[in-house]
Parts: structure tokens; sequence; C-alpha cells
């Protein structure tokens, strides 16, 4: 066996993937806030000032962000992994 058989590690996903993976995931956190505009002003009055009891605000506080960088979090990784195989991994492998 040659060492030319096996490719030398790379843990993790390059930069450069990562860089796209967070250029979807701010587009999508756009669009998102775009789509739900008239639910993300009625929801701001009930985030702030914090009320009693404080409990209750955390948690709408949590889950309001939550949902909001967990969805698009995901969205624009599987959307930024797609286009990065599809177009930027291709120019790369060709010489």
């Amino acid at each position: 066996m040659s060492d030319s058989e096996f490719p030398e590690p790379r843990p993790g996903p390059s930069w450069e993937r990562l860089r796209v993976r967070a250029a979807c995931s701010a587009g999508v956190a756009v669009l998102q806030l775009v789509v739900f505009w008239e639910f993300v002003v009625r929801a701001i009055p009930m985030l702030w000032p914090p009320v009693e009891p404080i409990t209750q605000w955390v948690s709408l506080l949590l889950v309001s962000l939550g949902s909001f960088v967990v969805i698009s979090g995901l969205f624009g990784t599987l959307l930024g992994d797609q286009l990065y195989d599809r177009y930027v991994a291709d120019e790369e492998a060709t010489p």
C-alpha cells in the first residue's frame, strides 16, 4: 500500500463551506424576518419590558429567539451545503 491511496485527513468542514453556511443562514434569517414581520412587530411589546412572572417572560423570550435562530440555522445550513456541493466544490475539483 502506498501513501497516495489515502488522502490526508481534514477534520471538520472547510472555512469556505462555513462561510457559505453562514451567508445562507443570514439570508434565511432575513427572509424569515420579512415573512413574519407583522408577528414580530406585535410580539416585541410582549418581550420588553419584563413582566411578572419572570419565568413566563423568560420562556417566551427563549422560545421566540430560539426558534428564530434554530430555524434560520437549520435551513441555512442545509441550503448552504447544497449550494457549496453543487457550485463551489465543483469549481475546486476542476483544474
